[in-house]
């Protein structure tokens, strides 16, 4: 009998692992990789992995592996950031029963080699060396054996949403190893001084609309009637979420030109298939394709075509979505400006949806076990949003990550700020003077407020406008 050798396992260390999720550009496949890296996910597991198998507020996912048998995994602290920015960044795309990252075996195995190859220089990497590299670290640190076979999956266990055979603290202080000591100490001071709101709040995945009946109708009866229209209205008024409710179309978050054209033509083709061979393969000669030839396709597909935002789309590129709309498509878009409202033939205006209804929204929304703090909390929201929806929505989905609404900046809100700070120093400066009656601290007075006068008026109106202009 001849010799028998024993294959060493191909794994990746700690720096190639992070020097390949930081190289990956593609977000759904940066946080695939990062799932079967940080958290030992098999392939047939990241594939089934749906949104409302995380939980974000306690840090874990639920897992459903070989023989149907649960286990818990806690998230590290990188595996929590990026799972946060994802789920924030396609919140308008995911289902919360829907699939996170979904696709294929073969597609994910392809995606893995390709970005390893590319990156690494290695092109013996697949899937499963992701799960092993990730039981290899956690042993090289000294974890126990028990508990890497725990968190793989290996031992039969009976998990509820807090605790299993191992516990979930135990587990979470074995996985956090993975990370730098400098990130971890972080998160451990942050949890510290959040710990009054981590752990109470939770989120109902609310479905639906709340007095917005009158608009639903006038918005199906519009759609009926093969218009386009325009839906107007103040940012975070709620039009996104009229925008969502509307049947059998295609939802755009946002208009890309060739790039969202070519996600048209590929919704609209028959036996379309998320990741197969068949819609990779229409996909690449679509995107070899003009615009011009890609809009005169997309005219023809006769379909409900939803664009979420085109305020701050180019005149080009509202130009192109209003000639999509001269074939037997019907597109609906939003838009924040006033004159986007002659894009197409009507518009349908959308106002601040009333303070007793965004209070329902948000108390549907929100799960608290002392009615009292959630009571107190939602006035904290609704105090630091006013009447915009999108804003109060998104300081609840925050609120759940162990953050107070004090520390929580929209772009929105951080834009509306003023600071009181230059006007104080300016008057500062015009009182010394006075006070010293000097000629060299009066002139440096008048060029600090000629400076803020150059700053506010020059730069935020007429620097705006090029920038609007140009966008």
């Amino acid at each position: 009998m001849g010799n028998i050798k024993n294959k060493t396992p191909v794994f990746l260390s700690i720096n190639e692992t992070n020097l390949l999720l930081k190289n990956t550009k593609n977000e759904r496949h940066r946080i695939g990789i990062s799932l079967m890296s940080y958290a030992g996910l098999r392939i047939s597991e990241l594939t089934s992995l749906k949104v409302s198998d995380i939980n974000l507020s306690k840090s874990f996912i639920k897992i459903v592996g070989k023989g149907n048998k649960e286990r818990i995994i806690p998230l590290t602290p990188y595996l929590q950031t990026q799972l946060e920015k994802y789920l924030q960044r396609n919140s308008t795309r995911l289902v919360y029963d829907g699939l996170l990252v979904g696709g294929c075996r073969s597609a994910w195995h392809r995606v893995v080699k390709k970005n390893s190859k590319k990156i690494l220089g290695k092109g013996d990497v697949h899937c499963h060396t992701l799960r092993h590299s990730y039981a290899t670290a956690l042993y090289e640190k000294g974890v126990a054996i028990e508990k890497i076979a725990q968190l793989l999956g290996h031992n039969s266990i009976e998990t509820t949403m807090i605790y299993s055979h191992i516990s979930l603290e135990s587990k979470r202080k074995a996985v956090n190893i993975l990370d730098q000591p400098k990130n971890r100490y972080k998160s451990k001071l942050f949890k510290f001084f959040n710990r009054s709101v981590e752990h109470q709040v939770s989120l109902n995945n609310v479905e639906g609309l709340v007095g917005r009946d009158d608009l639903v109708s006038e918005i199906n009866n519009q759609i009926s009637k093969k218009r386009s229209f325009v839906l107007s209205g103040a940012q975070g008024c709620g039009k996104s979420a009229l925008l969502r409710q509307i049947p059998d179309a295609i939802f755009l978050p946002e208009y890309l030109r060739k790039k969202s054209l070519v996600y048209i033509l590929l919704l609209s083709s028959p036996g379309y298939l998320a990741d197969s061979e068949e819609s990779e393969s229409l996909k690449a000669e679509l995107s070899k394709m003009k615009v011009d030839d890609l809009i005169d396709a997309v005219k023809s597909v006769g379909k409900i075509i939803v664009i979420d935002d085109i305020s701050d789309c180019s005149k080009s590129d509202k130009k192109a979505i209003k000639e999509i709309s001269k074939g037997p498509n019907v597109v609906v878009s939003a838009s924040s400006k006033i004159a986007d409202r002659k894009l197409f033939d009507t518009y349908v205006e959308v106002k601040p949806l009333k303070r007793h209804y965004t209070r329902h929204i948000l108390s549907d929304m929100i799960h608290m076990v002392d009615q009292k703090q959630k009571e107190y909390v939602i006035n904290d929201i609704l105090h630091s949003a006013g009447d915009n929806l999108k804003e109060a929505e998104y300081i609840a989905r925050q609120l759940q990550f162990g953050k107070s609404t004090e520390e929580i900046v929209t772009s929105e809100r951080s834009s509306n700020q003023v600071s009181i700070a230059p006007l104080l120093l300016l008057v500062l400066l015009f009182f010394f003077s006075y006070v010293v009656k000097s000629y060299t601290s009066s002139m440096i007075a008048f060029s600090y407020a000629a400076l803020i006068v150059f700053r506010f008026v020059f730069y935020r109106l007429i620097m705006g406008k090029v920038m609007r202009r140009t966008a």
